[in-house]
């Protein structure tokens, strides 16, 4: 079987990263496929994923060791992969460390932090991949839209679907309907009850501990903000967080006493000279996990458990292909020596990132721009990860004769590699600049 090029990207290193490279190869013969889909989908997982996501969960259990942390809890969705890999790796690196999958959601979690006489204020609300529209700010809250209609046309929000908060007036609109007495009374002990459950499920579970450590991706720090505003007004301790990357801003939340990254951080060290351009949408795709979005706690009335309100499973990522990128995952955990376990690789693991998210191949665009993906917290806003480009649409960064919009696409290079020869010329003359861009617009 032909190496790869982020096989041999591997292999032109010495120690841990020439051992990954034989590991993707030896999971790519043992993960069959029957679709070029299928073999693109395996060979970015064995070959980019798998070295990204176990780099950092090796990193992580040797923090956590060496802080000697008591327990790690992962958190759901984005660490549910993290959770798999390091159940997988731990025994094999000598590490005994109680760990657990734990549930949380931005929709749970910021709701329970916020101030039902502030929602204004409450950027998570408004913002995510694709803004909100009424609707979704009625969803995030819980109301029932029908209910204040009257209420969203006094503070002057139109019901469009389309009529979204990247609008400025229609994004000051909203603010001043959950601004309205009448929101605030309604949302007043939803988000007593939220509050209680999260702090209570915190307790039950292990988080609310200073020697737990909580394991997530990343990115701004907002939702782990949130969880520290839940615990420390109720005088509980806050738990270290590790986070692949970290790059808060002013909507988000950051402290260098709780916050470590791996990858990344845009505020303290590692700082971001191993940053790719637009790395959240890779990581988070590559963290995908097979179960959706947490909607909300509950109590169970006969123990009084806390249980977290989910459907068990996310059709549309299975659909598009888990279970072979998990197969080659695992098949690449189980192939991997970790015998160069300490090595840092965190230059390479960003130039395996940059191959394949600045250049992909047609085959590699077409089969991870299909994945569903979706920012939004209620699940409400799956695009595919890269789409086409029309003629049209690429006329301006053609001929300099206007604007570029990029659109609803997450995947710039992947939706211009499968846009044609257009495509292409577009994205020799997007790359230099694009190479420099900071993090994306989205929050």
């Amino acid at each position: 079987m032909e190496s790869t090029r982020y096989e041999q990207n591997l292999a032109g290193h010495d120690g841990l990263a020439a051992a990954m490279a034989v590991a993707s190869a030896r999971a790519r013969a043992a993960v069959p496929v029957s679709t070029p889909r299928e073999r693109a989908i395996r060979d970015i997982a064995t070959g980019v994923a798998a070295p990204v996501l176990v780099g950092y969960v090796i990193w992580l259990l040797r923090t956590a060791q060496d802080r000697h942390l008591h327990r790690l809890c992962f958190l759901s969705r984005d660490a549910q992969v993290f959770s798999e890999i390091a159940t997988r790796l731990a025994p094999r690196l000598g590490i005994r460390l109680p760990m657990s999958y734990v549930y949380s959601s931005r929709r749970t979690w910021s709701l329970a932090a916020s101030d039902p006489y502030g929602l204004e204020k409450a950027d998570w609300l408004f913002n995510s991949f694709m803004r909100s529209n009424a609707a979704d700010v009625c969803a995030r809250l819980g109301l029932d839209i029908e209910k204040f209609t009257g209420t969203l046309a006094a503070a002057g929000a139109s019901l469009s679907p389309s009529a979204r908060a990247d609008d400025p007036e229609q994004n000051a609109a909203l603010r001043r309907f959950v601004a309205m007495p009448e929101v605030a009374e309604a949302m007043r002990p939803r988000i007593e009850q939220m509050r209680q459950l999260v702090r209570d499920y915190a307790i039950q579970e292990g988080i609310a501990s200073g020697s737990t450590g909580l394991v997530d991706a990343g990115w701004t720090g907002r939702m782990i903000g949130a969880l520290h505003s839940v615990l420390t007004s109720a005088d509980l301790p806050a738990p270290q967080t590790f986070f692949w990357g970290h790059e808060p801003r002013a909507s988000g939340w950051t402290d260098s006493e709780f916050i470590t990254a791996y990858m990344y951080n845009t505020v303290a060290e590692p700082g971001v000279r191993w940053r790719v351009p637009d790395v959240p949408y890779i990581v988070e795709t590559f963290c995908m996990a097979d179960h959706a979005i947490v909607s909300g706690f509950s109590r169970t009335p006969e123990s009084g458990r806390i249980e977290a309100v989910l459907e068990k499973s996310n059709a549309p990522v299975s659909a598009w292909g888990f279970d072979v990128y998990r197969a080659a995952i695992y098949a690449f955990c189980s192939a991997l020596s970790l015998s160069h376990a300490g090595d840092d690789i965190r230059p390479v693991l960003s130039s395996l990132l940059y191959g394949f998210w600045i250049t992909p191949t047609e085959e590699e665009a077409a089969a991870w721009g299909a994945y569903p993906y979706d920012s939004d917290p209620l699940g409400r806003a799956t695009l595919p990860l890269a789409r086409a480009f029309t003629e049209q649409e690429l006329k301006p960064l053609l001929h300099g004769d206007g604007p570029f919009e990029q659109g609803n696409r997450a995947w710039l290079q992947g939706s211009l590699a499968l846009s044609g020869p257009a495509g292409r010329q577009a994205g020799a003359i997007l790359s230099p600049q694009y190479a420099t861009l900071g993090s994306p617009a989205t929050d």
